[in-house]
């Protein structure tokens, strides 16, 4: 597994890759679901994943607004069978200065209006499976529109 990575999800705050040829300041993508223990967790590994793959420099923060003690046992196992270990990773509420400088801010549901700069919106992806009922169906749709995100950001 990518060390940067390992290190990302070791405090679920900031993480960075940035590969050779890439920008000094990479794009940062926040994703933020009610509890950071879940959605966004899968979101985050899995944009990582995918923004390495396609040469992209990116900061990838996962949040919660309401967050819970630990990172749900589903998720984490989940994670783990596709080959991302979380180590001690523990969910981080949301604040303003984690979405300052965004390029792309994705909600899983909560309303962000708080912690948003006037004006801008967030990428709304509630309409997300719960990954507690079934993580398979949660992370192929997150993959599905992290096919669209990274597009949009290779343009």
């Amino acid at each position: 597994m990518n060390k940067s990575f390992q290190a990302i999800l070791a405090t679920v705050a900031i993480g960075m890759t940035i590969l050779p040829g890439q920008p000094a300041q990479p794009r940062k993508v926040v994703f933020v679901c009610e509890h950071g223990a879940a959605k966004s967790i899968i979101a985050a590994s899995e944009f990582e994943r995918l923004a390495r793959q396609k040469g992209l420099a990116v900061e990838v923060v996962s949040r919660g607004t309401t967050p819970d003690a630990e990172i749900a046992a589903g998720v984490r196992q989940g994670l783990l069978a596709d080959g991302v270990d979380l180590g001690s990773a523990k969910p981080v509420r949301i604040s303003a200065k984690d979405i300052e400088g965004a390029v792309k801010v994705v909600t899983f549901g909560p309303d962000l209006a708080e912690w948003m700069p006037k004006g801008a919106k967030a990428l709304d992806w509630s309409a997300t499976p719960s990954p507690g009922k079934d993580y398979r169906a949660a992370r192929d749709y997150i993959r599905k529109q992290l096919e669209v995100l990274v597009g949009e950001l290779k343009k």
